[in-house]
């Protein structure tokens, strides 16, 4: 079994008490605080720019922010190296694919998202949204690109949508949290 599908057991002592609390990485290697996204809407995934549902998530999570971002929406993409090198190993190739691609909404620097080296804030994520964890606290892992997360404006995990999901699907769920 591959080391980044490994289940991960964590107990809510091993997690931060919010959101708000964990740092992240731009593509840049500058560290920000997610306290930045207080009061926003969260759209969360890990991204990848070499996947055949690359195009049609991009095209959507760029109508979802032009749409929603002035009411308060923000997405954050979150490169993985997890799915048969889907991803460009250095931060300038994804850059100039993010431009290449007129993406508006930001990516940040890629993390793992499964297994022993989750990225803490992915395992905040899963472990606050119920169909990510077992009663037990072992975590599921994300089994593909684009798997989505949604967190209200108090920074609650509202639910988990599948890679499947199309981004444009999440509109309802949105408006309900405007």
């Amino acid at each position: 079994m591959l080391s980044y599908f490994k289940k991960v057991k964590v107990s809510q002592n091993d997690l931060l008490s919010s959101i708000y609390d964990y740092e992240i990485k731009k593509l840049d290697g500058t560290t920000i605080a997610m306290s930045i996204f207080k009061n926003k809407i969260l759209i969360i995934f890990n991204s990848a720019s070499k996947c055949g549902l690359t195009k049609n998530h991009i095209d959507q999570f760029n109508k979802l922010y032009e749409k929603f971002n002035s009411r308060g929406l923000e997405i954050l993409a979150f490169p993985t190296y997890q799915f048969l090198n889907q991803e460009f190993q250095n931060s300038s190739d994804i850059c100039s694919f993010n431009e290449k691609n007129k993406i508006k909404y930001n990516v940040y620097a890629p993390i793992d998202i499964n297994g022993d080296k989750t990225h803490p804030l992915f395992k905040f994520l899963k472990a606050n949204c119920d169909s990510m964890h077992d009663e037990n606290g072992t975590l599921k892992s994300i089994g593909w690109n684009f798997g989505k997360f949604l967190v209200d404006r108090n920074g609650n995990v509202v639910n988990y949508f599948s890679p499947k999901t199309n981004p444009l699907d999440l509109e309802n769920y949105i408006n309900e949290l405007l």
